[in-house]
């Protein structure tokens, strides 16, 4: 297997299924990846283990048609907003405090991750599939033992950072029983923050084959290495951060870009930089245009694939989830 955007679009995207988080339907997901086309985005894709969740964490694996395997990750549910784009992004990131990183553990942690991805990992580590009770790890390293097991990691936003350190941590932690285990991890990630300092940093840049694609108007991979450029945004005539949420946004960015640590962001070996500009008159405030700039659906899919993406069953945009009966029926 080598790095596949357009195949890491296709999942990454169809996280968002049923994003209300008391509902997980598994034939959702088993429909639209029953129907990612064949050829480069080496459909169709079959439903292997999950979906699971864990306090929101939202995690599945599935096998594409080459025989090679993925795991996808939910991001934030951004609600079509930057209220969920960089506030909620901000609340699960934590980004006050460097904890080290553990896997493996380090004599005087040169590696550190922020506290909330750290507690974002815990919960994918304690991930199960509601069906066979099997864990995500457990389940992988079934895999691993009877194949070279080539596995995609990926996510939008929260959930490219979950790729990223579910990454290093399945790295480290798939061989312990079975040291001869034979594996590739091939992370790929749309839209993601930086949640690590420089050691973790140069240490993942350097072990991995690493795909990343990044909007340069987003502001959510500017979040935490570069919270001078959220500041910036943008120019008119698209709404100005400074002219229309400087007390609700801009000011609290201010305060935290001077307490934070310092965080660095990865250098991937495969850079996917594109730039979407402002739309001024549709959005008429900061965080919509924010949002947008974000959006999985709008940009990254689009970007990633040249293709359109498809609708998705069950997403809501109140928060509610859908009742069972309902979704049943859908």
């Amino acid at each position: 297997m080598a790095l596949n955007k357009v195949a890491a679009a296709y999942l990454s995207y169809f996280a968002y299924i049923d994003d209300a988080l008391d509902t997980v339907q598994p034939n959702d997901f088993k429909k639209l990846l029953g129907a990612v086309p064949s050829g480069t985005a080496n459909g169709p894709w079959s439903l292997c283990w999950g979906p699971a969740v864990n306090n929101g964490v939202l995690a599945y694996v599935a096998q594409g048609k080459d025989g090679s395997y993925a795991l996808a990750f939910r991001g934030t549910d951004v609600d079509g907003s930057v209220a969920g784009a960089f506030e909620n992004v901000l609340a699960d990131a934590d980004a006050f405090f460097l904890v080290p990183w553990l896997y493996p553990q380090q004599a005087g942690a040169p590696q550190q991750i922020s506290a909330g991805i750290n507690d974002a990992l815990a919960l994918v580590i304690a991930l199960t599939d509601p069906t066979t009770g099997l864990s995500l790890l457990d389940y992988l390293r079934g895999l691993a033992a009877k194949q070279n097991l080539q596995l995609m990691v990926t996510g939008h936003s929260l959930g490219g950072a979950l790729a990223v350190v579910a990454t290093a941590w399945l790295k480290d932690q798939l061989p312990k029983l079975t040291p001869s285990l034979k594996f590739t991890l091939w992370p790929h990630t749309f839209a993601s923050p930086t949640m690590w300092n420089a050691g973790f940093a140069t240490t993942f840049a350097k072990t991995y084959t690493y795909y990343a694609a990044v909007n340069s108007n987003d502001i959510v991979p500017m979040g935490w290495a570069n919270l001078k450029g959220v500041l910036a945004t943008y120019s008119p005539p698209a709404p100005v951060l400074k002219d229309t949420n400087y007390y609700s946004i801009y000011v609290p960015i201010e305060i935290l870009r001077a307490t934070i640590p310092t965080y660095t962001s990865i250098v991937p070996s495969n850079p996917d930089p594109f730039t979407i500009a402002p739309i001024a008159e549709q959005n008429d405030s900061w965080t919509a245009e924010a949002g947008y700039m974000h959006s999985m659906q709008l940009q990254y899919f689009p970007h990633a694939t040249g293709t359109t993406a498809p609708p998705l069953p069950g997403v809501t945009k109140s928060g509610v989830a859908r009742s069972r009966a309902v979704a049943a029926a859908a």
